[in-house]
C-alpha cells in the first residue's frame, strides 16, 4: 500500500461518516478512457428519450403472435425503465415509480392493482426497516450502541472471543426483527466504531500486534455480516425472501397448513442459534488467538469506555422516540408470536 492509501485509509477510521470506498476517481484516468457511448449518455436530454424512443420501436416493430399485446407493452416498459436506470437519466425515485403511470398507459394493468404492488407488505416491511436504521444511525444512537456493547464484553483484560461475541450476537438479535441489509447498514458503524479505536500500519506498538489487530478487525466484519445473515434466518421479518415463501405457500398451496409466525420461530430460530454458535467458534478459531488479548489491551479500556460513555450525556428525546418505536415494533412481532 502507498503512503497516499494508507493516509486514505488512516483518515477514513477516524471519520466514521467517510467512505470505505472512493466515491470519485483519483484523476489518474485519461480521456482516452472514456467510450463514445458514455460520452454519448451524458447528454441527459437524449437518455430521457432513449427511453420513449426503444418503448415505442418495440411496440410498433415486436410481435409476440395474436393475443401476447400486453407482453409486447410490457416488454416496451421494460425497456424504457432499464434505459433511465441505467443512463441515470432521471433520478432513481423516479424511474422506479415510472411503472406506475406506463402500466395503466399501455393497458398492462389498472392503475389500482399497480398502487396495491406497490404497498405491498413485503415493500413496506423493508422500507419501514431501512428508515428505523437511517434513524439510529442518524442519532447516533449506533456511537452509544457500541461504546455500551464494548465496555459490557470486553472484559477486564480485554477477552476478544466474549467481544466477538458480543457485537455478533447483539447483530444477530437485531437481525432477527428488521430486515438484513437495514441490520447491516445500522451494524457496521458500530463495528467501525469499535475498529478505530485500533491503529493502522505503524501506529502499532509491534509488528505481532498490528497482526493480531488486523486479524481481529477480519473477525468483527464477517462476523457482523454473517451474524445479520443468520438472524434474518430465525423469524419472518428478519428478511423479505421469507415472507415472498409465505405467500408463495399459501398461493400454491391453499389447502395446507399456512405458515405462521410462530411455527416459522419454532423451527428457524433453533437452526440459526446452531449456524451462530458455528460462526462464533469459526471466528475465534481463526482470528483469535492467545496473543490478540494482550495486543488489544492497549487500546481497549473499560474504565475508558464507561467515561466517554458518560461524555455521550443523558439520551435526547430523539433518541428516546427511536427506541421506543424500535421497542414498539418488537412488542408487536412478540406479541404475533405469542399469538399464533
Amino acid at each position: 500500500m502507498d503512503r497516499r492509501c494508507s493516509q486514505q485509509w488512516e483518515s477514513s477510521m477516524e471519520d466514521v461518516s467517510t467512505p470505505l470506498l472512493p466515491l470519485h476517481d483519483d484523476g489518474r484516468t485519461d480521456g482516452r478512457s472514456c467510450s463514445a457511448l458514455a460520452s454519448l449518455l451524458a447528454n441527459k436530454y437524449l437518455a430521457i428519450a432513449a427511453g420513449p424512443l426503444a418503448s415505442a420501436l418495440i411496440c410498433a416493430f415486436v410481435d409476440f403472435g395474436h393475443g401476447r399485446a400486453a407482453a409486447r407493452n410490457m416488454l416496451g416498459v421494460l425497456a424504457w425503465v432499464f434505459i433511465w436506470w441505467l443512463t441515470d437519466a432521471v433520478p432513481l425515485g423516479v424511474a422506479s415509480m415510472a411503472p406506475l403511470f406506463l402500466f395503466p398507459a399501455f393497458g398492462i394493468s389498472s392503475s389500482d392493482a399497480v398502487a396495491k404492488a406497490y404497498m405491498d407488505d413485503v415493500i413496506s416491511l423493508v422500507l419501514g426497516s431501512f428508515i428505523l436504521a437511517l434513524a439510529i444511525e442518524h442519532y447516533n444512537i449506533h456511537r452509544r450502541l457500541a461504546l455500551n456493547i464494548t465496555s459490557l464484553f470486553c472484559g477486564d483484560p480485554v477477552r476478544p472471543p466474549l467481544l466477538l461475541l458480543g457485537i455478533c450476537g447483539t447483530t444477530m438479535f437485531i437481525s432477527m426483527w428488521i430486515h438484513n441489509t437495514p441490520c447491516t447498514v445500522m451494524m457496521m458503524p458500530v463495528a467501525t466504531g469499535i475498529l478505530q479505536r485500533f491503529p493502522r500500519g505503524q501506529a502499532a506498538s509491534s509488528s505481532a500486534d498490528a497482526h493480531e489487530v488486523r486479524r481481529f478487525s477480519k473477525a468483527v466484519v464477517l462476523g457482523v455480516m454473517y451474524a445479520s445473515t443468520i438472524g434474518g434466518m430465525s423469524t419472518l421479518t428478519g428478511t423479505g425472501a421469507n415472507i415472498i415463501l409465505v405467500g408463495m405457500w399459501s398461493t400454491y398451496f391453499p389447502e395446507q397448513r399456512p405458515i405462521t409466525f410462530s411455527s416459522w420461530m419454532s423451527f428457524g430460530f433453533p437452526v440459526a442459534l446452531v449456524l451462530f454458535a458455528a460462526l462464533w467458534v469459526t471466528l475465534c478459531l481463526m482470528y483469535c488467538s492467545s496473543n490478540t488479548g494482550r495486543a488489544l489491551s492497549a487500546y481497549l479500556d473499560r474504565t475508558h469506555l464507561r467515561r466517554e460513555l458518560s461524555l455521550l450525556g443523558p439520551m435526547a428525546f430523539a433518541e428516546k422516540m427511536v427506541l421506543a418505536v424500535f421497542g414498539v415494533c418488537f412488542y408487536n412481532l412478540f406479541v404475533l408470536y405469542l399469538k399464533f
